[in-house]
């Protein structure tokens, strides 16, 4: 027949996973390092939650796609383009 009481194990069920994660945790934080670590980890979750960006975050192109036009060694790197692709696609026709 079908009881509806749980027994002592089944309702602690997740104590114990629960009790052995905290243990884990406080044994990777003894570290020094690793708690410096898992402070800057933080410290970045706060700002990404709060919407701040630092200087570092940003994409660092700032002429990307669109030489100056007095810029010679940039203009004449984008006007011989992908070397790669050219020498790829030659060894693949004469293969």
């Amino acid at each position: 027949m079908y009881s509806s009481k749980k027994t002592m194990k089944q309702k602690n069920g997740g104590l114990g996973y629960l009790l052995l994660g905290a243990g884990a945790a406080a044994w990777w934080l003894s570290k020094d390092e690793n708690r410096t670590k898992f402070d800057d980890w933080m410290t970045q979750a706060k700002q990404k939650l709060s919407g701040e960006t630092s200087p570092g975050d940003a994409f660092p192109v700032y002429k990307g796609g669109n030489p100056h036009p007095e810029d010679i060694d940039d203009n004449k790197m984008v006007s011989e383009g992908s070397q790669f692709a050219v020498d790829y696609y030659n060894k693949k026709e004469n293969h």
